[in-house]
């Protein structure tokens, strides 16, 4: 039995291992648990059209379809001058 530096009073088991996860409670030593990955819908579909191409198509399967220049709106146009000014400011204000 040893003496706790976190909880002066207690004596714990000696254990083998690092001093400081030796004075860890037992619950604070249990494995996490695994959570498994909720995916969106067009990732999905993506992972869906990627197993059922062979392998000389698959790079093309997960692609997203190209872009099409006349749907590009005004709203795009200004979200990307937006982002691109803010990162300009940035990193002019790092750089002085």
């Amino acid at each position: 039995m040893i003496r706790s530096a976190f909880f002066p009073g207690r004596r714990v088991p000696a254990r083998p291992g690092h001093p400081f996860r030796r004075t860890l409670p037992e619950r604070a030593l249990r494995p996490v648990p695994v959570i498994v990955p909720v995916h969106e819908p067009e990732v999905r579909a993506a992972m869906a059209r990627a197993l059922t191409t062979s392998t000389m198509t698959q790079g093309a399967a997960l692609r997203s379809p190209p872009v099409n220049p006349a749907r590009i709106t005004a709203r795009d146009v200004r979200d990307f001058l937006l982002a691109y000014c803010a990162c300009f400011v940035a990193l002019m204000a790092f750089l002085s």
